[in-house]
């Protein structure tokens, strides 16, 4: 199970290799895989989730603050107010979330593109159960 959500996210950072940090995370708050920069725990995740499904448009993560910027349905962009960092996130059907810390410049609608298709093939391929 690992092998298969390590690989969906090492192509996924071949396709945008400005991407810095992971996360990949069930909708009940489990990571399953998790760079070393990006590891969360519970209280992170359910601010995250909180930002997205609800109008926070401040949060912080990791000591870093963010600002939502957009958020939809399927997929969330914020960004740091001090120009740091942004941080992307996406999910298929409420499933599976992946998220990923990448610098401000980047392409964060295709990032964010690209975390949503990961989240989709985590959710046709990985049961939530093994985590």
């Amino acid at each position: 199970m690992v092998m298969r959500i390590k690989r969906t996210i090492d192509i996924a950072m071949s396709n945008y290799s400005g991407i810095i940090g992971f996360c990949v995370f069930t909708y009940e708050g489990r990571v399953a895989y998790a760079s070393e920069n990006m590891q969360l725990e519970f209280q992170s995740l359910y601010a995250l989730l909180e930002a997205w499904n609800r109008p926070h448009p401040r949060f912080t993560l990791k000591n870093i603050s963010f600002l939502t910027a957009m958020a939809d349905r399927n997929g969330l962009v914020a960004i740091n107010p001090d120009g740091a960092i942004s941080l992307v996130a996406g999910t298929g059907n409420g499933v599976w979330f992946v998220t990923c810390f990448v610098p401000m410049d980047e392409d964060k609608n295709g990032i964010m593109r690209e975390c949503i298709q990961s989240a989709k093939l985590l959710e046709s391929s990985v049961s939530v159960l093994d985590v």
